[in-house]
């Protein structure tokens, strides 16, 4: 019976940790994001050091992807998460926002995972902690409107159509 428990305790951490990664900088208290109301307003440079702002996309469907180099999880949703861009070239738009990583860090490992989504840098985690980011990868659909409709934590083999069944009922 201790077996039992013990083993279904690991399996359970293990489940946790192989689905999202928590940051190591979580020691403040984070706002919680609510469902139906306005998205935190942001504006971030780009990896090229163009400030981009989420007002810039009213009226389009926006998915943040709140992501870091150093997480396992945070790797295994790019592709997914940039195949969702793809489908939905006209609908929606893609913000991957990397949190608190150092610029040549995160350009070399765009550069090295090709990847094509608009890459934003949150150097000072102001950003995440407005959209309350206790453990990434985290996915926030906001509507036309700018209202969150949908937040996603962690990695699962069926969110590309759990995320693509969100975007549907908005677009």
């Amino acid at each position: 019976m201790k077996a039992r428990t013990v083993l279904a305790a690991f399996l359970s951490l293990t489940a946790l940790l192989l689905t999202s990664c928590t940051r190591p900088d979580q020691r403040r208290e984070m706002e919680i994001l609510e469902i139906g109301r306005p998205a935190p307003s942001f504006k971030l440079p780009d990896l090229n050091g163009k400030q981009i702002s989420l007002n810039d996309y009213k009226g389009k469907l926006v998915m943040l992807d709140f992501w870091a180099t150093w997480c396992g999880p945070c790797r295994m949703t790019m592709p997914v998460m940039e195949n969702l861009q793809k489908e939905y070239p006209n609908d929606m738009v893609l913000l991957a926002i990397n949190l608190q990583e150092k610029d040549g860090v995160v350009r070399e490992y765009v550069q090295q995972q090709n990847i094509n989504s608009m890459v934003l840098l949150d150097r000072d985690g102001s950003t995440g902690q407005a959209y309350g980011t206790s453990s990434i990868p985290m996915h926030v659909l906001i509507d036309k409107s700018g209202i969150v409709r949908h937040v996603q934590l962690g990695y699962n083999p069926r969110m590309a159509a759990q995320l693509r069944s969100e975007i549907e009922k908005l677009k």
